[in-house]
């Protein structure tokens, strides 16, 4: 028997994959028992009050929780689920260059490997506590701001220029850390505007929303993209309680979905001639081909939020890991 722990299940997509195999849903049951009973008063006919009684027992059975290991037996019953993990987790699948040709787009795999959760929200929330507890510590004077040793002025080297927000940066998620030299750190100091440049990094690479980041234990292996989206079941906790109960290290999940797609090769933008031969106009279809090949130029740079090469993404149903039962050892589920 397999106990599994939810983190994830798009109950939508599992719904209408499960309706295509076995033509509808029985999503509950209901039994009931119903009687009439009638009673009246006044002259009939002239002034009359009557009314029904009935007596109902309803049952109702939900069986939205089952819904996915209903769909994973019946994938695997009928040969279309096909598990993946050794595959992904061996040196030579990736060395030999077989990843787009073995996992197609479109594919439906199980994968089971090492991998961490990254939420841009829960790194701004961390930093800028960090920042929040430092400026206490100064404020209550446990602690004080290094300050720089005063230099002749011969000796000083160029002014540094004053910190420059970017538009909005103020509502965005690192706003709420404030400028200015903290007291912890090592001898050259950490600044509020160091922890707001890796929100900032983070929620460009990382758009903000839950991302599972599977990294097979292989040679050469590439990250597996899982972008989790909100709203879907089990996924309704906050970010800091989501990471307080699991943490930011890495441990096995297990994913059921679909695959995504590959990264392209890196294009050649120095052809990207867009506009009409007088001048006046934009060929739509040029232009947004340029802008697709641009993306793609970023994403195999590791600056935006696409699988880069050779990795791939993975379009996931449910992600769950497996719950631990007393005496019965990993190799016997």
């Amino acid at each position: 028997m397999i106990l599994r722990e939810y983190l994830y299940v798009d109950t939508t997509a599992v719904r209408g994959i499960l309706a295509q195999l076995d033509a509808g849903i029985v999503e509950s049951e209901t039994s009931a028992k119903e009687s009439d009973k009638k009673s009246a008063g006044g002259v009939k006919g002239f002034v009359e009050h009557a009314q029904n009684w009935s007596e109902a027992r309803t049952t109702t059975k939900a069986m939205a929780d089952a819904l996915f290991p209903q769909l994973e037996d019946a994938l695997e019953s009928e040969g279309l689920l096909e598990d993946v993990s050794e595959l992904i987790n061996s040196d030579d699948f990736w060395a030999e260059e077989e990843v787009q040709e073995r996992l197609h787009p479109g594919k439906i795999v199980r994968v089971t490997a090492p991998g961490y959760l990254i939420d841009a929200r829960f790194i701004a929330t961390i930093l800028g506590g960090f920042a929040a507890v430092d400026r206490g510590m100064v404020n209550m004077g446990i602690t004080q701001v290094a300050v720089d040793p005063v230099l002749p002025p011969k000796a000083k080297g160029p002014k540094s220029k004053p910190y420059k927000e970017m538009p909005g940066e103020s509502e965005n998620l690192e706003g709420g850390i404030p400028i200015g030299r903290l007291a912890f750190g090592d001898e050259n100091g950490i600044s509020g505007e160091f922890l707001r440049g890796v929100v900032q990094v983070t929620r460009g690479m990382f758009a903000p929303g839950l991302h599972l980041s599977l990294a097979p234990d292989a040679e050469g292996a590439g990250a597996i993209s899982v972008r989790l989206q909100e709203g879907r079941q089990f996924l309704d906790v906050e970010p800091d309680i989501l990471f307080a109960n699991y943490g930011v290290g890495v441990q096995e999940w297990t994913v059921v979905g679909t695959i995504g797609h590959h990264p392209l090769p890196t294009p050649d933008l120095s052809d990207g001639d867009f506009m009409f031969a007088d001048g006046e106009g934009v060929r739509r279809g040029e232009f947004g081909r340029y802008v697709n090949q641009l993306g793609t130029t970023l994403a195999n740079l590791g600056f935006t939020d696409l699988p880069q090469a050779p990795g791939f993404s993975l379009i996931p149903w449910a992600v769950y890991r497996t719950i631990a039962i007393a005496g019965v050892g990993k190799e016997d589920l």
